[in-house]
């Protein structure tokens, strides 16, 4: 059996303005063919779960197209989208595959076009019009129908953090094989319950709301086995930051037949529906929370900025938690993780460790989410920005920041950055020469991920609201394309 892999994972914040180019895509993952396996085998992700899924059959051939991938970030250069669909598309490797399974994010955006990700499977259909294909998704895809009315088996992340992205690939591709072994015809479902559930309160690694939808998803199972009719369900959640029309929270049913397909995926949305609600957010203020010093008892703090978290689309410069630290009477040996600033990293290099330099941080990007703050600073550490993840998402995964440089400012270490990627890996503070188990208090741009490496080193981790692209209050982002009434989560019993 000879099954065609291909990758375009990228989330897209509309509001971000930092657009994602070509280079964003080389830092992290731009590979095909042997390097793709090169990389990804042994990794904690789709392409690493796909090559352990073929490993472990023995009878599959695996055929590496490109795979590209980006840090969330703004919406991507279209030239660089065009680029990626045509080599996918038209790529010679894929003739005479007998199946195709796509890595896809389900939230990527273009400079131009708004649904890039249906654009690609279109052109794949069109190429292929019998094969069987199936896709991943992440759990927060903005899934259009016409993207889903070309797919054969289509499975989403169950996990928030994201901790099984290669079982959602091996999930997609024990699908397609027996689609493809049996001769199964199969169809996806979309149900949407045109609302758009914010991630804050989504968690699936405790009791919340997002757990209890995916059990209730979960009722119909996954069949797989040679005789047994296939019928699997995934929600997903959709992305609040995304201001394009398919942006809409749902289910996505895989099945043989439509009639049982049907069924389950409207006791999903009823489910979804049910629990709409306990997915409202409501954050304290980075200021408020700081005045109540949750460290005082003596308990090891974390305390997040959502609103910036680079895995929200954040650009990694709003100032707000970061002001409000500097007001604030802080322990010895706190952190901040971190700002992305090429300029003040490239002068740190220059001056070397020891030197004091006068610096503005923050608000270089974007002044509507707070203007820079100066500040004195010393250099305490240089790196190269390079590391390999070793906690659960993504483990085993190289990253490259670019060059770093760790500050001192005030009471404060503040880790500064080229690249903008979310501090959530314990590797990423050992580079700087933080041992994370000893930091009293950590600030960090970060949302739920941050849990998968650091939910049990730290005894309290707090969230707070401050402006940024990625806030709580989305009212406050200029929405054009998604109705506001998408964001109102009271259930019909409260209205």
């Amino acid at each position: 059996m000879r099954i065609g892999v291909a990758r375009l994972w990228h989330e897209a914040n509309s509001f971000s303005v930092c657009e994602t180019t070509l280079a964003q895509f080389q830092a992290r993952e731009w590979c095909r063919g042997e390097a793709a396996a090169g990389l990804y085998r042994g990794t904690a992700t789709e392409a690493g779960g796909a090559l352990s899924w073929a490993d472990a059959r023995g009878d599959v051939e695996l055929v590496f197209s490109r795979c590209a991938s980006a840090a969330p970030a703004g919406p991507v250069d279209q030239a660089v989208l065009d680029c990626i669909t045509r080599e996918i598309a038209e790529d010679p490797a894929l003739e005479g595959i007998d199946g195709l399974y796509l890595s896809l994010h389900g939230a990527c955006i273009g400079t131009v076009d708004p649904d890039p990700e249906t654009t690609l499977v279109a052109a794949l259909r069109a190429r292929f019009p019998d094969l069987p294909i199936a896709a991943s998704f992440d759990m927060h895809a903005c899934i259009a129908p016409e993207l889903v009315e070309r797919l054969d088996a289509a499975t989403v992340y169950r996990t928030y953090p994201h901790v099984d992205m290669a079982e959602a690939a091996i999930d997609a591709l024990d699908m397609l094989a027996t689609i493809i072994d049996g001769k199964r015809k199969t169809r996806v479902l979309l149900r949407v319950i045109d609302k758009i559930l914010p991630s804050f309160n989504m968690r699936t690694d405790g009791p919340g709301p997002m757990r209890d939808i995916e059990t209730e998803a979960q009722t119909g199972g996954v069949a797989t086995s040679a005789d047994a009719p296939i019928l699997a369900a995934y929600p997903f959640a959709s992305f609040a930051y995304a201001d394009v029309p398919q942006a809409n929270a749902g289910v996505l049913v895989t099945c043989e037949d439509e009639s049982r397909g049907t069924a389950l995926a409207e006791h999903v949305v009823r489910a979804m529906q049910a629990n709409q609600a306990r997915f409202q957010p409501d954050l304290p203020t980075a200021e408020a929370l700081l005045a109540s010093r949750p460290w005082a008892a003596g308990e090891r703090v974390a305390i997040l900025e959502p609103s910036d978290n680079p895995l929200s689309g954040g650009i990694g410069d709003t100032p707000g938690l970061f002001a409000a630290a500097l007001e604030a009477e802080l322990p010895e040996g706190c952190v901040f993780a971190f700002f992305c600033d090429p300029e003040t990293v490239a002068k740190a290099h220059e001056a070397g460790v020891g030197a004091t330099l006068d610096l503005s941080l923050g608000g270089r990007l974007d002044a509507w989410f707070g203007t820079p703050l100066r500040v004195e600073a010393e250099v305490l550490c240089l790196t190269d920005g390079r590391f390999r993840n070793e906690d659960a998402m993504e483990r085993g995964m190289p990253v490259d920041l670019g060059r770093t440089a760790l500050l001192r400012v005030a009471r404060l270490r503040v880790i500064v950055t080229t690249g903008c990627q979310s501090p959530n890996d314990a590797a990423y503070f050992r580079l700087h020469g933080i041992d994370i188990d000893h930091v009293p208090l950590l600030l960090a741009k970060a949302k739920n991920h941050f849990r998968a490496a650091f939910g049990s080193r730290f005894d309290v981790i707090r969230s707070c609201e401050t402006l940024g692209p990625a806030m709580a209050d989305v009212s406050r982002l200029p929405f054009r394309a998604v109705s506001r009434e998408r964001f109102n989560l009271k259930n019909q019993r409260d209205t």
